[in-house]
């Protein structure tokens, strides 16, 4: 798990090193939504400190990379430092793949929405989500296994909760080296627990309680 504080700017708002003009300002828009102090999503899980920091961090790597002389710098500093390619510096603006909630498309998204929180609702899981409920310490494979019960893709949960496919299966399959920092991990949980509609306190808790200590403090 990478320290916050070692993150790079476009780790910072999850987007590609030739990521558009345009996916910084969708990412940086979505990371206060996550952040800010009104929000509801974090509001439990973070110290006005860690918020603080958190949301600094969000507004350097924005300033910054919309800036086209800072950003060239900041990718020079970033290729010189053996963290990028050099093709970077001459990729700018390539069009990416962006997911379908980035796209301007909310009749698709609010359908998918829609499909996948009634596949949740209609499939009775009673059983095995008060067995993991009932555990001190929750593993990736539990979450797993209640969102196999339920029919839930992976490519589903990125889709609709926003998480990156390869932190789902970071979670999901416990590879603690490759989980985000702790201040996005709880968030992640989170936003997995609610659509999977399970105690979200239970689920992060527990979860948290899973990663090995000398991994939880990279925050």
């Amino acid at each position: 798990m990478n320290k916050f504080e070692e993150l790079n700017l476009y780790e910072i708002l999850g987007i590609p090193l030739n990521a558009s003009y345009f996916e910084i300002r969708q990412a940086y828009k979505e990371e206060l939504s996550i952040y800010d102090e009104d929000s509801v999503i974090s509001y439990s899980f973070f110290s006005d400190d860690e918020r603080a920091e958190i949301l600094k961090k969000i507004e350097e790597a924005f300033l910054t990379l919309m800036d086209e002389i800072k950003r060239g710098e900041y990718d020079r500093a970033l290729v010189d430092a053996g963290i990028a390619d050099v093709s970077i510096l001459s990729k700018k603006g390539q069009k990416k793949p962006i997911p379908l909630f980035q796209m301007g498309r909310p009749a698709e998204y609010n359908a998918l929405v829609k499909r996948v929180k009634k596949r949740v609702e209609e499939k009775d899981v009673t059983a095995i989500s008060t067995e993991i409920l009932s555990k001190e310490v929750i593993s990736g494979n539990d979450l797993k296994r209640l969102r196999e019960s339920i029919g839930i893709t992976l490519e589903e949960v990125f889709e609709v909760a926003r998480i990156r496919k390869s932190f789902l299966k970071a979670i999901e399959e416990d590879q603690f080296e490759e989980l985000p920092p702790m201040v996005y991990l709880k968030s992640f949980l989170k936003s997995y627990a609610e659509l999977l509609q399970v105690d979200v306190q239970k689920i992060v808790e527990g979860y948290i309680k899973n990663v090995p200590i000398d991994q939880e403090f990279g925050r």
